[in-house]
């Protein structure tokens, strides 16, 4: 039960980071029917195990009443000959066997007339079910809300594997900037972890990472397979992190010792994403904050070192203020917020939510708009997604997506570039 429960509150935790009180009652249930089954229930299934270790009668003059015990435990033992009776303690020659003795189908049986028991059903329609209604019904929007890349999209990525300049890998795909890049001798190489956006496949930022790569910045957009959500505790926390820049960083390496570089380099992630991909990103940036300005590093096989910098990079993202938390001391931090104009999903509607945004990020954040572009024109979506009744939430978009993406592209390039 503990795997479920755990599961359970990882889905819970990821959709109540947007909307807190629409949660709280069901979830004040849920921890209410932890503790009942755990003041009643648990009782009743050591006490099926005890029974199932008591020794065994086999003959009615083998039986002795044995004062003392519980009449309960006597019941329950499948090792009794009638209720009422119980065997003699084992001797001490006949402890082994006595563990040994042990029934594990009795165990079952028992476990699950307490897991069907009156109390195991008010347990579960009252306190349980509330909560897991609510949770499948938010997977049901995921599920209907599944994007992936274009036909398009996907022939550039598979044409980009085969010259070399991507890779595709379980846990992320990676863009590696051009071989003539006169860049690639920098000690310190700029790169860019990235997080998809609400149930959107990660090979639909295949055209804006690679032209994100062709100013020199090698990308690695993360997979979030299966359910596509950007949250520290489904895929999207520090030690994912860790374990992605450690991943990809050992292919950086591998890409540049094929191109002869074979000194040690210091390959820097800034953190991004895309929408929800984006919160995440800035989520991250509490636990950077946290670590007092210390670099998270991981160090490769060949001696380079894998760190995540300073950057924070959020499309479509940002705000709602009160949904992250408060990084306007975070000195060290530099953060772009790049939103488009036509975006009804993530936008600005007053000079008050503008402020009270900015007074939640670092003094040096940059925070700038795409004219005509839509939240969705962050990403290459197939014709199937394109027509979900979820894209029109999206806003209308006024310029072409090559455009929102190359002005995307360029803005964020420059942002991790400069100094």
């Amino acid at each position: 039960m503990v795997m479920p429960l755990r599961s359970l509150r990882n889905v819970v935790d990821c959709f109540r980071f947007y909307d807190a009180s629409t949660w709280n009652a069901n979830l004040e249930l849920l921890d209410r029917g932890i503790k009942v089954g755990v003041d009643m229930l648990l009782p009743a299934l050591l006490l099926s195990l005890v029974g199932s270790l008591l020794p065994t009668s086999q003959t009615v003059d083998e039986m002795i009443p044995v004062s003392g015990l519980p009449p309960l435990i006597g019941a329950f033992s499948p090792y009794t000959f009638h209720s009422l009776a119980l065997s003699s303690p084992p001797s001490d020659a006949k402890q082994l066997s006595f563990i040994l003795d042990f029934d594990p189908s009795y165990f079952m049986r028992c476990m699950i007339l307490s897991l069907i028991s009156p109390t195991a059903i008010d347990l579960l329609l009252h306190y349980f079910a509330p909560i897991l209604f609510q949770a499948l019904s938010r997977l049901r929007v995921v599920l209907l809300s599944r994007k992936s890349a274009d036909d398009s999209t996907t022939v550039a990525l598979n044409e980009r594997v085969r010259m070399g300049r991507a890779v595709r890998r379980q846990a992320y795909d990676i863009y590696f900037p051009p071989n003539d890049t006169g860049d690639t001798r920098r000690d310190v190489i700029p790169s860019l972890l990235f997080f998809p956006g609400f149930g959107v496949h990660h090979s639909a930022y295949a055209d804006v990472a690679a032209r994100i790569s062709d100013y020199g910045i090698p990308v690695a957009v993360a997979s979030l397979e299966p359910l596509r959500l950007a949250h520290k505790k489904l895929g999207g926390g520090m030690d994912d992190v860790r374990r992605l820049i450690r991943l990809a960083g050992e292919e950086l390496v591998m890409h540049y010792k094929q191109l002869h570089l074979d000194e040690k380099v210091v390959i820097e992630w800034a953190l991004g994403g895309h929408s929800m991909g984006g919160y995440n990103a800035l989520q991250l940036a509490e636990v950077l904050q946290a670590n007092n300005g210390k670099v998270n590093s991981v160090l490769l096989e060949d001696g380079s070192i894998s760190r995540i910098g300073s950057k924070i990079v959020a499309w479509a993202a940002g705000t709602i203020a009160q949904s992250f938390p408060d990084l306007h001391d975070a000195s060290s931090l530099r953060v772009l917020i790049l939103l488009a104009s036509d975006d009804s999903i993530a936008s600005i509607s007053s000079p008050q939510q503008k402020q009270q945004l900015l007074s939640k990020l670092p003094k040096r954040t940059r925070l700038t708009k795409i004219n005509g572009g839509n939240h969705s024109g962050f990403a290459s979506y197939d014709d199937a997604s394109k027509k979900s009744g979820t894209m029109s939430m999206n806003g209308p978009r006024h310029i072409s997506l090559e455009l929102q993406q190359k002005e995307a592209s360029h803005l964020t390039a420059s942002f991790l570039l400069h100094k």
